[in-house]
């Protein structure tokens, strides 16, 4: 009798044991990502209703959820062994991979037929081991931060194109790197990311914009007493070049992109000369010999 009870005693605290270790669940509340789930066969008890068993998903390395109508991928955090992700074709506000930390491969294209992915902001700084980085036509980016101290193996690439016409993403102003320095002047690994858009690399994106244009500008000589040479190290569109005396009258204005004006003609001096760019205003000290 003693042995019987020892044996069921037993059972019953496996049965215990496996019953707590399956109601350890993850939420899921878009029913769209649920839905998917379950059709790769992933949720196993089948039904739509806000969770999966973490059990299910936390070693799934590999994940292809595109073009489910899916706005909202909560529940991303604990696919803990996650190497590849594909969320294209979707309609997603944010995508926090954050908690991702095994992920290599992140695949984030807008729907082809419009401009679907509606994140403003993307942060990739706790993927150390992120390798690829695709998303076509992500228009409403605003802030994208690849600073995760392994940019030496990521290539990104973020192209825009709509109805066979390339387009730029004109939110994008700042992108957040290890290296400042080697991403400006196109060196590896950045010789091989592509971001069709106007914006600046930095290491620190929360300078502020008008702090990220004025670095990418050099005014030489100065001082001088003939040309001045405006060195547009990023290719900014120059919309128009000003200069101001000392008084802040304006003494001369190109309203033509230039990279060079002549202010022989100018009484010696402290001048400051305005840059115009798409971007914002530029203004800088100018000395005239």
């Amino acid at each position: 009798m003693d042995i019987f009870k020892i044996l069921i005693f037993s059972i019953i605290c496996f049965l215990g044991t496996f019953s707590e270790m399956n109601s350890q669940i993850t939420l899921i509340p878009d029913a769209d990502f649920e839905q998917a789930l379950i059709d790769l066969g992933i949720d196993s008890d089948g039904m739509i209703n806000g969770q999966v068993f973490t059990s299910d998903i936390e070693n799934i390395i590999s994940l292809d959820i595109s073009f489910e109508s899916i706005e909202d991928i909560t529940g991303i955090e604990d696919f803990a062994a996650l190497e590849i992700l594909n969320v294209n074709g979707n309609n997603l506000s944010f995508l926090n991979v954050s908690n991702n930390s095994e992920l290599r491969e992140l695949y984030c294209n807008s729907s082809s037929a419009g401009f679907s992915m509606l994140m403003s902001d993307l942060d990739l700084s706790a993927n150390t081991n992120l390798e690829i980085l695709y998303g076509e036509n992500l228009i409403f980016l605003e802030s994208l931060n690849a600073k995760n101290g392994n940019n030496a193996i990521l290539t990104i690439t973020l192209p825009c194109e709509y109805e066979g016409n390339p387009c730029n993403l004109d939110e994008l102003n700042c992108v957040q790197v290890d290296d400042e320095t080697a991403a400006t002047n196109s060196e590896p690994p950045y010789d091989d990311w592509l971001i069709q858009a106007n914006f600046f690399y930095s290491e620190d994106c929360s300078l502020g914009i008008t702090s990220q244009i004025e670095n990418r500008f050099s005014i030489y000589p100065n001082p001088t007493s003939n040309l001045l040479t405006i060195q547009n190290q990023n290719g900014l569109d120059i919309e128009s070049v000003s200069l101001y005396d000392a008084l802040g009258r304006k003494v001369m204005e190109n309203t033509e992109s230039t990279e060079a004006i002549d202010i022989s003609n100018l009484t010696t001096g402290i001048y400051f000369i305005h840059i115009a760019t798409d971007s914002g205003i530029v203004t800088k000290n100018v000395i005239k010999e």
